[in-house]
């Protein structure tokens, strides 16, 4: 249902410029809809880039280092960054934090190692080109008041693949968002998607 949705206010959005209508309008609408839909599934979205100077890292954690790729945005604001004509070829990757910890988090996209700092209680979005592989490695938890090393897990074999790229398992689209939940007792990673488009 929220795929169809989405699928009919853009399609809705794109008529209207091409008719001459009032586009801007709509196109906002399209993403006012989307942030409702991401912000539904989690957490209060991250607001602090985690290569941002704003990034104060205490005790362990100062030791940490967060690297994420050169094409890939950190998106704070839906309505602002994401770009309504560009959604079909995009992933917006969502890391959900609900372990009670700060977490270090590292991973690969596209056989690409990237490690960022995913806040207790709050979700990352990484906005990228569209992607084939997303593959978790590792967590570290953090305590979120004095930055003490607490644990680490090892994620590998937690990987999900873009059906448009891989006949299967065909775990995400190009134009969805993935979001993973980082579950304190499972200690696993549960995807839910969002359709962008």
């Amino acid at each position: 249902m929220l795929k169809k949705n989405l699928i009919a206010l853009l399609a809705t959005a794109l008529i209207g410029a091409t008719m001459g209508g009032c586009p801007d309008i709509e196109l906002e609408d399209v993403l006012e809809e989307l942030e409702i839909n991401i912000n539904q599934v989690v957490s209060d979205v991250q607001t602090i880039d985690p290569r941002s100077n704003d990034l104060i890292l205490l005790g362990d954690a100062a030791d940490t280092v967060v690297v994420i790729e050169d094409n890939a945005d950190v998106i704070v604001d839906i309505r602002d960054q994401l770009v309504v004509e560009e959604l079909l070829d995009i992933n917006l990757i969502g890391f959900e934090n609900l372990t009670g910890f700060d977490v270090y988090l590292v991973f690969l996209v596209d056989g690409i190692e990237q490690g960022v700092f995913v806040f207790d209680g709050e979700t990352l979005l990484l906005e990228y080109p569209c992607i084939e592989q997303l593959q978790l490695l590792a967590e570290e938890d953090y305590d979120p008041f004095t930055g003490e090393f607490l644990g680490d897990f090892d994620l590998s074999g937690l990987n999900y693949f873009n059906g448009d790229f891989f006949a299967a398992p065909q775990d995400f689209y190009c134009g969805d968002a993935l979001i993973l939940t980082i579950d304190p007792i499972a200690i696993t990673a549960e995807a839910d998607l969002i359709d962008l488009r």
